[in-house]
Parts: structure tokens; sequence; C-alpha cells
């Protein structure tokens, strides 16, 4: 198996310069998966569990992470534009432009 700037292990290179020979994958025992880690390379590790978890390489183990919950969304107002012309436009200042909205600016 060869291995490029820690790629997931191939049984052959494409031929270009920078490849290295790593080991097979080892057998993976029951109720495990093998994946591939540079470094340190095949690691043996419980399947994912359920919810919000990620796997800490520097650990070698699941971490779970707590999503902040959020109580509730404030919206901003925003002024639209309903008509405009091309003397309108004309008189826009920069700092006019900078003060319009996603919305006021889909209005033009």
């Amino acid at each position: 198996m060869y291995s490029k700037n820690g790629s997931i292990p191939k049984p052959e290179t494409d031929g270009t310069e920078g490849w290295i020979e790593v080991a097979d994958a080892p057998e993976c025992p029951a109720g495990k998966e093998v994946v591939w880690w540079y470094p340190p390379g095949w690691v043996i590790r419980d399947p994912k569990p359920a919810g919000n978890w990620s796997w800490s390489q520097s650990q070698e183990q699941w971490v779970e992470y707590v999503l902040p919950e959020i109580t509730q969304i404030d919206t901003l107002e925003s002024v639209q534009i309903n008509s405009i012309t091309s003397g309108d436009l004309t008189a826009l200042t920069s700092a006019d432009l900078n003060l319009l909205s996603s919305t006021d600016i889909g209005a033009l």
C-alpha cells in the first residue's frame, strides 16, 4: 500500500514523486472499524456513537460536543426601496450604497 501526503493508502501510486510505502490495514475486530489517520496511520476504533460526536485524532477517541441552544432568533427590520429611477441611481453616493441592505439591493 502507498500513501502520499497522508492520503488514504492505495495499492499502487500514480507514478508521481512523494509516495511512501505503508503497512496494509490491520484485521478489523468485530464491533470496530479501521480508518486511516495520518499520523499515526491505521487506527482501530469504535464506530461513531449516535449524537454529536467528533473524532479527536490527538486523543484517539470520540469526543462529544455540545451545540448551544438557541432560545430566540432576533429579526432585523429593513427599509426597502419601492421604486428607483436611473436619476436616483446616479445621485447615490458610496455612503448611501453602504447603508442598503441585501433586500434593498435586490429591489434595484
